[in-house]
């Protein structure tokens, strides 16, 4: 090496890289030195670091997911059960909601919802989520399918079973999950008779 090259500080690094070149050839084969050469520094002096990293990221997506998929869980739950105030409080404070009628909050869906079913009887189910999250912000696609029957008096004479999809925005709000936006399309729509549960005997 000449006095000249050894103090070029290129010409050393280049050294360097090639003498790392044909180690990591000699121990893991040519593979073995692509992959080296691939690995941008950062990742190369920190790679515990990196995959922390990403396990974190990771576990918090499911986890989120899993936060979204209790939300509409819930949302199925408290139609049927008719626990209206509980079905208000999962959506945001300004949300778009169109499910064959329009509302523009979730107190208004919960109220019209319960004068319009009453007491009568309804199964509603929402599965095969696709749910992506980004950052504070998620969207997701349910298949839905619900069977739903009207009082009786009712202007409905006839109840019915849907089958279709809802696409739904969702929106992280102080560490909890809410509805921003929730849309119903329904593909399939069956006439059935309205029913009413019979009256238990008493005992």
């Amino acid at each position: 090496m000449s006095k000249q090259e050894s103090r070029t500080p290129s010409a050393w690094r280049s050294r360097v890289v090639g003498a790392a070149a044909v180690a990591a050839l000699l121990a893991g084969g040519s593979a073995g030195a692509a992959a080296w050469a691939s690995q941008p520094a950062s990742a190369a002096h920190h790679p515990a670091q990196s995959a922390a990293a990403h396990n974190a990221a990771t576990v918090q997506r499911l986890a989120d997911i899993e936060d979204i998929r209790q939300v509409k869980a819930r949302y199925f739950r408290y139609l049927d059960s008719k626990q209206w105030s509980k079905l208000a409080a999962l959506f945001t404070a300004h949300p778009t909601i169109d499910v064959g009628a329009k509302y523009s909050s979730g107190k208004e869906l919960a109220e019209k919802t319960a004068a319009l079913l009453g007491d009568a009887p309804t199964a509603h189910q929402g599965f095969l989520p696709e749910i992506q999250v980004h950052g504070n912000r998620a969207t997701a696609i349910w298949a839905m399918e619900d069977y739903v029957s009207f009082p009786a008096g009712s202007s409905y004479k006839n109840g019915f079973h849907g089958y279709g999809e809802y696409r739904d925005t969702y929106q992280r709000i102080h560490g909890h999950w809410y509805i921003s936006s929730t849309v119903l399309s329904r593909f399939r729509v069956d006439t059935v008779p309205n029913w009413t549960p019979p009256t238990a005997p008493k005992k």
